[in-house]
């Protein structure tokens, strides 16, 4: 009997958390088809990608068109004999109607007839590159990001800040940030290179020194002026978008990797329109408008973000973050229903039902919104890519809450260490060329600037 062989196979369906027309974008940037053909594609109710691929050439890209959002599947077959395999040949020989980027088209099946009415109704398919153990250095390939950190390990750093941040009463913090940033910067490697926390303490000490000022000032203007509430409430959203500027700039200026910072050039006016406008749109609209006001925060947080001197660019859409608020408010209208009729059995349990739903609207919620901001970006040519799943992701939460809540918190450093040894195993970066080359080419374009652009103000204000 023949070994087994598979398909590759594509109906045009696309995973949740992505959004169709990226994922046609990407997988044309990936496999460096023609938007016309792209079209075809996706446009095709069933289209072969690939054939007679073994096992793991066959797991390996269905792995890879997973990450992109494609959601394809595998048929087995077996090998064609020689004969079936000339007749399948002939029927994908250019008198037929596919393009000529199709040579991997297979029909579903060897015999020669079938093959000829698979050309006729596939109008468009595409040759997918060899598997990820073959490619070429420069070929789009996926990176992913690692985390080697230690809850044991960072125990030791977490308890000795606490311990002299209280006996300085606060000013050791600043250390204790710096400390702990460098730590989780260090662990995180892409690629080989681990990031890097490049931050004085002194400046966030300036930083938190402010802070601490300002809200002293509100909590006795308060208490002994009690009719400057407002103003002083007014004061503060006048200068929240301010801080928000100011405090991504600070931390994209002191992050690193392979000796290239990031940057970020948001604009004063820009984030009074993001951050006060649309959400005061949202409330006037009894929230109608806040995901859209979701939606064009993350625009600017990230479309305004930059590695070197390339600019990271978010191409997500509003109505995604539609669906994660209705996805929400289902979760919550239903934890609702089911704690009602927990209760008209035995109250007691209709705490957990309340307990329950708050979890899943907590992790439902924040594995969309990650997938979904992560998915949307790319720099330059490459992009990142996110697989966050519900079912683990709120494993982590739930064990991680359980366990502080019995060790009365003792147990944060293992949970902050294992929520980012998670974001590393389900995030990478599709790379379309050398990385190497591409942070050279940053810092060259740095160093010919005259040096970090932006860098005007060098005070954390705790953001």
């Amino acid at each position: 009997m023949a070994e087994a062989s598979y398909t590759l196979v594509f109906q045009g369906d696309i995973l949740a958390g992505f959004e169709r027309e990226q994922v046609m974008q990407r997988f044309g940037q990936l496999f460096r088809v023609s938007a016309e053909d792209v079209d075809k594609i996706f446009g095709h109710p069933r289209v072969v990608l690939k054939r007679n691929l073994d096992r793991a050439a066959a797991d390996a890209y269905v792995s890879r068109l997973a990450g992109i959002g494609m959601a394809v599947r595998l048929d087995a077959m077996h090998a064609p004999t020689s004969e079936q395999q000339k007749a399948s040949e002939a029927a994908a020989s250019p008198a037929t109607n596919v393009p000529a980027s199709a040579a991997n088209v297979a029909p579903q099946s060897p015999t020669a007839s079938q093959a000829e009415l698979a050309a006729r109704e596939v109008r468009a398919a595409v040759s997918v590159p060899a598997a990820p153990a073959a490619r070429e250095e420069d070929a789009p390939r996926e990176v992913p990001f690692e985390f080697s950190g230690n809850g044991f390990e960072f125990f030791r750093i977490w308890i000795v800040n606490l311990v002299l941040s209280i006996l300085t009463l606060g000013i050791y913090s600043a250390w204790a940030k710096v400390r702990t940033q460098r730590y989780f910067y260090g662990n995180t490697r892409c690629d080989g290179a681990s990031f890097a926390y490049l931050a004085d303490p002194l400046s966030i000490l300036k930083g938190r020194l402010i802070a601490f000022a300002l809200f002293l000032g509100y909590i006795l203007a308060d208490r002994f002026v009690p009719f400057m509430r407002p103003v002083l409430t007014v004061v503060f959203l006048a200068i929240f978008p301010w801080i928000m500027v100011r405090g991504l700039a600070f931390r994209n200026h002191n992050s690193s990797w392979r000796g290239v910072r990031f940057g970020f050039d948001g604009k004063i006016g820009e984030a009074y329109r993001v951050f006060v406008l649309w959400p005061m749109a949202g409330g006037l609209t009894l929230g109608l408008l806040f995901p859209y006001a979701v939606y064009r925060q993350q625009q600017f947080i990230i479309g305004n973000s930059r590695y070197g001197v390339e600019p990271f660019r978010f191409e997500g859409r509003a109505g995604a973050f539609y669906m994660i608020a209705l996805t929400a408010i289902g979760i919550g209208v239903g934890g609702f229903l089911v704690s009602l009729l927990v209760a008209a059995v035995f109250a007691p349990l209709s705490f957990l039902a309340i307990a329950a739903a708050y979890l899943a609207i907590f992790a439902v919620s924040n594995v969309m919104i990650t997938n979904l901001r992560y998915n949307n970006t790319a720099l330059g040519a490459h992009f990142l890519q996110a697989n966050y799943r519900f079912g683990s992701y709120a494993m982590l939460m739930l064990t991680n809450t359980l366990a502080l809540g019995l060790t009365f918190g003792l147990f944060y450093p293992w949970a902050k260490v294992r929520s980012a040894r998670y974001a590393a195993r389900h995030i990478s970066l599709v790379a379309d060329g050398d990385l190497d080359e591409f942070a050279a080419g940053q810092r060259d374009q740095v160093s010919a600037t005259g040096g970090e652009v932006g860098d005007l103000f060098d005070v954390d204000l705790g953001i």
